[in-house]
């Protein structure tokens, strides 16, 4: 989707909105949000060729996942720059690496993915986990990733598959749209299926400079819990679209919302724990050409 500078402010206020709203939640229940993807992480560092002392660029770090994986990999000899336009995402990384004594990280608020306050050709490998997706302009994205790395540099970001093979998310908004009128989504429109297949990001990856693309898609956990009210209740405080979506409906809608949740989640589960999960995809590229 083409997009002027007015739409593009638009969708990242939208952003700003959404995962400010959902911050608390995932500084609250940062392992909740955290243990079930770390396959994520482990296949983006693996990708991204992310070793001992290198120096990394995490855009969209949110709260520090996967960031604070990055730390460890690279070790006191290697540093980490996370950036995000979310204010709140960023305090909360900010406080956790304060408290574990993390010297080789530091993170900063950007007011847009396009202008990151990096030396050019400064860093041996970027990342973007789950981020990239939500951009107006995802290719300028890329290139700004481009600009950033070092000759030969590597860059690894992930996304989301299609809706259809996302229960985690589909199902909670199958639920929501029984209860409450949405707009159609716009196809073309950032968002967490906006980009959901290899080819889509092999063609974005080429096109803004990286080569020996390589795309591989596979299927993790996302959320967890004991219970499909603990479920419920979790997705309503992490997910960045649902949280300000929720805190907007009067009390009997999102009841209604919540009993309709347990009964689904429950027949799924036979009311124990319940585990959805989902398709990811992970890309990775060489800045130049591999040696």
């Amino acid at each position: 989707m083409a997009v002027n500078v007015e739409q593009a402010e638009q969708v990242r206020h939208q952003q700003r909105e959404e995962w400010s709203a959902a911050a608390p939640g995932w500084q609250g229940r940062r392992d909740d949000v955290s243990r079930p993807t770390v396959s994520i992480t482990e296949r983006l560092l693996a990708m991204g060729g992310i070793t001992s002392g290198q120096r990394v660029l995490d855009l969209a770090c949110g709260n520090g996942d996967p960031s604070f994986a990055i730390t460890q990999r690279v070790g006191s000899l290697g540093y980490v720059v996370g950036l995000d336009i979310t204010e709140p995402m960023v305090r909360g990384a900010q406080a956790w690496a304060k408290q574990h004594g993390l010297t080789n990280v530091e993170y900063r608020v950007v007011s847009n993915e396009l202008e990151l306050g990096v030396p050019d050709a400064s860093f041996d490998a970027a990342t973007c986990r789950h981020g990239l997706m939500y951009m107006p302009e995802p290719v300028a994205a890329l290139r700004t990733l481009h600009t950033a790395l070092k000759p030969t540099g590597r860059v690894a970001i992930s996304t989301w598959g299609p809706p259809e093979r996302c229960p985690f998310f589909s199902l909670a908004m199958q639920i929501v749209m029984r209860h409450i009128e949405l707009p159609p989504p716009d196809p073309g429109a950032p968002g967490p299926f906006a980009l959901p297949t290899p080819e889509i990001l092999t063609a974005l990856l080429e096109v803004a400079g990286f080569t020996n693309v390589d795309v591989v898609a596979f299927e993790t956990s996302v959320l967890e819990a004991e219970s499909p009210a603990a479920y419920w209740d979790l997705l309503c405080e992490v997910a960045g679209p649902l949280v300000p979506l929720m805190a907007s409906l009067p009390t009997e809608v999102r009841q209604a919302l919540r009993d309709d949740a347990i009964k689904t989640y429950g027949a799924l589960s036979q009311d124990g724990p319940v585990k959805l999960g989902g398709e990811y995809l992970v890309a990775a590229g060489i800045k130049g050409h591999a040696r």
